[in-house]
């Protein structure tokens, strides 16, 4: 042991300095690639973790809007067919908006954007035909008013479906985008392993190479 190190004492004395300034740079550049390699992996988890967050807060809560509105047109559209007395619209004109709005607050692609306008047109539409009927002061809808707001609610379950349609695209397309940013995220990690092995050969050349 004590000949080892004084082996190696007397082999560090007879390093010339071009060889010490060779191990110096060698070893920045170790430091410098396991810095860099650091922030490489932080980054690509960083965009896993954004990749995933997003499609649970801006597709699967997304889909719970979708699904609510859905059962709100879907249960007007049956008052609607059993001429239910009176039609009521007060009681879920704030719901839809509330949900539109919260649906707006999300990230959308421009499809989403140009679909949630229409959708928004149409509801405001409907509430136009829906006020009308109000403030006509009758028990029943005549059938001209009622098929105007049948094609109204139509219109809008068209658009919930294109929008539902659009989330299960897009979280496809997130979980896909995820699943290759690891495994890249695999394969730099290797090949940093890889590197920094070789490094560390050429650093023990650069000692015992005479």
């Amino acid at each position: 042991m004590f000949y080892f190190s004084l082996n190696t004492f007397n082999m560090s004395k007879k390093l010339s300095t071009t060889n010490r300034i060779k191990i110096g740079f060698a070893f920045a550049i170790v430091f410098l690639l396991v810095i860099a390699t650091n922030r490489f992996d932080k980054k690509r988890f960083e965009t896993v973790e954004n990749s995933l967050t997003s499609v649970y807060e801006d597709r699967l809560v997304v889909k719970g809007y979708i699904y609510t509105l859905n059962n709100i047109f879907h249960n007007q559209e049956k008052m609607l067919i059993k001429h239910a007395e009176p039609y009521s619209i007060n009681s879920y004109h704030s719901t839809v908006n509330s949900l539109l709005s919260s649906f707006e607050a999300t990230r959308l692609t421009s499809e989403e954007k140009s679909t949630l306008r229409n959708l928004r047109d149409n509801f405001n539409k409907l509430t136009d035909l829906e006020l009308k009927y109000v403030s006509a002061e009758r028990d029943t809808l005549g059938a001209s008013e009622s098929d105007q707001i049948k094609t109204q609610i139509s219109r809008i379950q068209r658009n919930l479906d294109q929008l539902a349609n659009i989330q299960q695209t897009e979280g496809e397309n997130m979980t896909r985008f995820a699943k290759q940013s690891l495994n890249t995220s695999s394969l730099m990690s290797n090949i940093e392993i890889i590197l920094i092995i070789l490094v560390g050969i050429v650093v023990q050349f650069i000692i015992f190479y005479k």
